[in-house]
């Protein structure tokens, strides 16, 4: 016999399906890790990870792709349609970045979401977890708790735990925040059990932005031997993070995620460098085995005994012409593609504000060791221009040598990158390879005039098309490859 209390509860969840089905997936992830709180809970706000996908990216590590296991931690379902802001995969670590809104933890509430999740996860090669969590509350409602869900029964001391799952043992460590009580508690439904987390005392609320850290090791079954140690040190709101196992040492650097991507350094036990202060990425990177060894063919590039082609080390002339002609004023600007650096370092010191933008961590090294040799300030990222981070529009777009590259990748993706960076009236200097199939040494990735006009003149206005020759690095004698030189501007919204 079903009660009117319970008809009361299958009425609203029927309406919030009906509501919001984005939602409803959010509720659905969850619902077999949430017990049943009373009435003076309904405001809390308590984010889950699922020790079951916990295997599943562990697992996922060696397959070559990893990001729907990751999408399913962190959104809660194993959709590779998931958009994540950010996703890398490197061969010693995998760093993806997400947000969800989430709802009160009381599933009976029709209330709309009421805090915003930032979730980081940092898959440290071949077992180790690091999950990252900032909530943001909307409405009033307190980050108050945080919870980890198994099949298995949790045991609990202090500050760590272990739990028994299907597919390996997982033991962790809560780092963040310091003061925090750990408890393990039953679900209602019997199928999982949840561990939560509180800070400091049950109904204590956090005033702004809550942070959880934990850190997890997936082992086989009957491996008892846990090698993780975790330590983290917070400084000047500098957040540092290492991780050690398996004769490795992983050094982080984790601004929270509105302060940037932060950093990644790895070494071996004796002390030997294996990665050097390398960025986190601060967009969706290609992935797959495809995609790591594009990111790779660009990398190496800058890793040779030589410089690649296009550095040559100083502006390109045509970067010098708008400046000191003043077709360009000092504001916000970006480099695509900006390599080792050398017109993004010239641009600041011309009195702009300027971001970098390049998928080849090696240059993007270069560059930040040239910028402090110049004294000057850059923002630069490490993320693909075909899906960069968001970032406010510019005043200026620059781009020398990338556009002629990505237009076969994937042309709709860099014009759509290009008006989302770009306001009305934004300039916009295009440098690229010029097709003239009469001229012996014209490049196969060139562009045609036509092209160029195709492309880009639905939204912008043209000041300037002219053939140029692209300065090189090439050895003497050898002329330089020839170029276009366009002036847009970005034309008002229709």
């Amino acid at each position: 016999m079903v009660s009117m209390f319970g008809l009361k509860k299958v009425g609203v969840a029927l309406l919030l399906f009906w509501i919001s089905p984005r939602l409803i997936a959010t509720l659905t992830s969850h619902a077999l890790c949430w017990p049943a709180y009373g009435a003076s809970d309904r405001a809390l706000v308590r984010p889950t990870v699922d020790a079951r996908k916990l295997a599943n990216v562990a697992l996922s590590l060696g397959a070559g792709d990893s990001y729907a296991p990751i999408s399913g931690l962190i959104f809660g379902n194993e959709s590779p349609g998931s958009a994540m802001t950010v996703f890398e995969e490197n061969a010693l670590f995998t760093y993806a970045v997400g947000q969800m809104a989430l709802p009160e933890s009381n599933s009976a509430s029709n209330k709309a979401p009421s805090a915003h999740l930032v979730r980081r996860v940092i898959a440290l090669k071949p077992s180790i977890i690091v999950v990252d969590d900032q909530i943001d509350s909307v409405d009033g409602a307190s980050p108050e708790g945080w919870r980890l869900c198994s099949v298995g029964v949790p045991r609990v001391s202090g500050r760590k735990g272990e739990v028994q799952e299907p597919t390996g043992d997982i033991s962790w460590e809560t780092l963040l925040p310091a003061t925090s009580v750990v408890r393990s508690k039953p679900s209602s439904s019997g199928e999982s059990r949840c561990v939560n987390l509180t800070i400091e005392a049950t109904n204590r609320r956090i005033s702004g932005p809550a942070r959880f850290i934990h850190v997890f090791e997936i082992r086989p079954h009957g491996v008892t031997n846990i090698q993780m140690q975790a330590a983290l040190a917070i400084h000047n709101e500098q957040t540092r993070l290492t991780v050690s196992a398996r004769n490795r040492t992983f050094q982080m650097v984790l601004p929270t995620p509105d302060r940037g991507a932060g950093t990644i350094e790895i070494s071996t036990a004796n002390h030997k460098t294996v990665l050097k202060n390398r960025p986190f990425a601060a967009g969706v990177l290609p992935h797959g085995s495809e995609g790591t060894s594009l990111l790779e063919l660009w990398d190496s590039e800058y890793r040779g005994s030589r410089p690649p082609m296009w550095d040559i080390g100083r502006p390109a002339d045509e970067l010098v012409k708008v400046v000191t002609e003043g077709k360009v004023q000092p504001g916000r600007v970006v480099d695509l593609c900006c390599g080792s650096g050398s017109d993004a370092i010239y641009l600041a010191g011309k009195g702009f504000q300027v971001t970098g933008i390049d998928i080849a961590p090696t240059a993007l090294a270069q560059a930040r060791h040239k910028a402090a040799a110049a004294g000057v300030s850059v923002q630069w990222l490490f993320a693909d221009v075909l899906h960069p981070p968001a970032l406010k529009p510019f005043d200026f777009i620059y781009d020398r040598g990338c556009y002629h590259v990505v237009r076969d990748q994937n042309l709709p993706a860099y014009l759509e990158a290009v008006r989302g960076l770009s306001h009305p009236g934004t300039k916009f200097l295009l440098l690229a390879s010029r097709f003239n199939e009469h001229e012996a040494n014209a490049t196969a990735s060139g562009v045609t005039e036509e092209e160029i006009r195709n492309d880009f003149l639905e939204s912008f206005d043209l000041e300037w098309l002219r053939e140029v020759r692209l300065e090189s690095n090439k050895e003497e004698g050898h002329a330089d490859p020839p170029g276009w030189s366009a002036l847009f501007t970005r034309k008002e919204d229709r």
